[in-house]
C-alpha cells in the first residue's frame, strides 16, 4: 500500500471513529433522557393514594327509643348538661301523629262555570227592625216593599226561587215581600214572619255565581248548614283549619257565604268565590270560555302524617357497656325504659362504597397507564442499548485497524526515508 493511501485510509478510519463516538454520546444522552422520564413515572406512582373500602361501622349509629303509653318515641340527640343537678342531658325526640290540616292544590284549566243561582240566606232577628210612626218593617237595613205579580223582573226571579225551594210555594202572594241589597239583588220573605221572635229565610237569586267546577256541581257552603245529608259541623271544622293554615290566602279572607264546596271521588274540597270567578273569566276565547282557564287555588282538609319533635331535659341512666337503659323528662315523673337499637344507614354506606369504586378504578387505570409508559421506556432503552454495543463493536473495530494502518504508515516512512541500514 502506497503512503498516500495509508494516509487516506487513515484520515478516513478516524473521521469514522469520530462520528462512532459521537453517535454513542448522544445514544447515552438518550438513555439519560429516559430515565429521568423513569424517574418521573415512579414518582408519579408513589404519589398515588391507594384508596380505602368503606367501613359499615362508619355508618352505624345506636339508636334510643321508648314507648310512652300511646306512641312510640325516638331520640336523635342527646346533648349532655352542665351544673344541672336534677338533669343530666337535653333531648331530642320525636314521634309521627296523624294532624288534621289544610292542603292547597292548583287546577290546571278547572273548567269553572258560572250562572244564576237561587239561594236562601238566614236572616238574624237583630237585624229585623220596625219603624213606629210608619210601620214599615227593615230587613239588614233595607226596607221591606210588597211583592207585585205583575212585575216580570219580580214574577221571574220568585218563579227561579219557587223552582230550587218549593216550599216557598206556600206562601201566598199577599204575604211575600221584597227588598234591595246592597249589590241590589232582590230577597223575598214571608211578611208574616216579620214580628216573630225567631231567626227567619230569605229567598234572592244571585248572578254570576260559581256554579261547576268541571263535572262537579258546587255548592254554597253556608247552605249546608240545614242539609241532613251533610255533616256540617265536619266541613266548618275542615274551612276553619284551611284559614289557620293559609292565613293570607284569598280563602282565609272570604265571608262564608262566598265560600263554595264540592265532592270528587269521595273527596270534599273548597274554593272562594273570587278564586273561582278568577278562573271563571280568564278563558282566552269567549266562544269558549271553559276553555283553557287559569289555574284554580282550591283546598282540603285531611289527616296528614306529620312528624311531631320536642326537645327537653331529662335524666338519663346508664349501665355498665355505657349503654342508656332509663330516661325521665323533666315534665313528668314516669321512667321509661329504653330500646336500644343498632342502624345502618345503607344509603350512605351505597353511596360511600359507589365513590370507592369510582376512585379504585381511577387507581387502577392510572396504574396501568404507568405501567405501559414504563414498559415504553424500557423498549426504547433496550434499543438504544443494543445500538451503543453495535457502537462500541464498531469503534473496537476500526481502533483494531488503525493501528494497522498506522504500522503500515511506520514501515513505510522507514522504507523510504530511511538512508543508512
Amino acid at each position: 500500500m502506497g503512503m498516500a493511501a495509508s494516509q487516506a485510509r487513515y484520515l478516513a478510519l478516524t473521521a469514522r471513529k469520530t462520528n462512532v463516538e459521537y453517535e454513542g454520546q448522544q445514544v447515552n444522552q438518550a438513555r439519560t433522557a429516559l430515565a429521568n422520564q423513569s424517574a418521573n413515572t415512579f414518582n408519579d406512582l408513589l404519589a398515588l393514594e391507594v384508596p380505602t373500602a368503606p367501613s359499615t361501622n362508619d355508618f352505624t349509629t345506636v339508636q334510643y327509643s321508648y314507648e310512652d303509653g300511646t306512641v312510640g318515641e325516638t331520640i336523635t340527640d342527646m346533648t349532655p348538661l352542665a351544673n344541672d343537678p336534677d338533669y343530666n342531658y337535653m333531648v331530642t325526640h320525636y314521634h309521627y301523629s296523624d294532624v288534621f290540616t289544610g292542603v292547597q292544590s292548583m287546577k290546571t284549566n278547572p273548567q269553572v262555570v258560572m250562572g244564576i243561582d237561587p239561594a236562601r240566606n238566614t236572616v238574624d232577628r237583630a237585624n229585623i227592625t220596625q219603624d213606629a210612626a210608619t210601620g214599615t218593617y227593615l230587613v239588614n237595613g233595607q226596607q221591606v216593599q210588597d211583592y207585585n205579580p205583575l212585575d216580570n223582573v219580580q214574577s221571574d226571579s220568585l218563579n227561579q226561587i219557587y223552582e230550587e225551594y218549593p216550599e216557598f210555594e206556600d206562601v201566598a202572594p199577599n204575604d211575600i215581600g221584597y227588598y234591595l241589597d246592597a249589590d241590589n239583588n232582590m230577597h223575598f220573605l214571608d211578611k208574616t214572619q216579620l214580628d216573630g221572635t225567631e231567626n227567619m229565610f230569605d229567598y234572592y237569586v244571585q248572578s254570576d255565581v260559581p256554579t261547576y267546577v268541571g263535572n262537579c256541581e258546587l255548592e254554597s257552603y253556608t247552605e249546608l248548614i240545614n242539609d241532613p245529608d251533610v255533616n256540617y259541623e265536619e266541613l266548618k271544622e275542615a274551612v276553619e283549619q284551611i284559614r289557620e293554615d293559609f292565613p293570607n290566602s284569598t280563602f282565609a279572607d272570604a265571608a262564608d257565604e262566598d265560600i263554595y264546596t264540592w265532592e270528587y271521588q269521595g273527596k270534599r274540597y273548597f274554593a272562594c268565590r273570587e278564586d273561582l270567578y278568577a278562573s271563571a273569566i280568564s278563558g282566552p276565547d269567549a266562544t269558549l270560555p271553559t276553555e283553557n282557564q287559569d289555574k284554580l287555588t282550591y283546598y282540603n282538609a285531611q289527616d296528614v302524617k306529620t312528624k311531631i319533635e320536642r326537645t327537653e331535659k331529662a335524666f338519663i341512666d346508664f349501665d355498665d357497656q355505657g349503654r342508656a337503659e332509663t330516661i325521665r323528662f323533666e315534665d313528668s315523673s314516669l321512667t321509661f325504659a329504653l330500646n336500644t337499637e343498632t342502624l345502618t344507614d345503607e344509603e350512605a354506606y351505597q353511596d360511600a362504597m359507589n365513590q370507592y369504586n369510582y376512585e379504585r378504578d381511577v387507581y387502577e387505570k392510572a396504574i396501568e397507564d404507568i405501567n405501559a409508559k414504563t414498559k415504553q421506556i424500557q423498549e426504547q432503552d433496550r434499543t438504544l442499548e443494543l445500538r451503543l454495543r453495535q457502537l462500541d463493536t464498531e469503534q473496537q473495530a476500526l481502533q483494531t485497524e488503525m493501528e494497522a494502518v498506522a504500522k503500515v504508515i511506520e514501515k513505510n516512512i522507514e522504507s523510504t526515508f530511511k538512508t543508512f541500514q
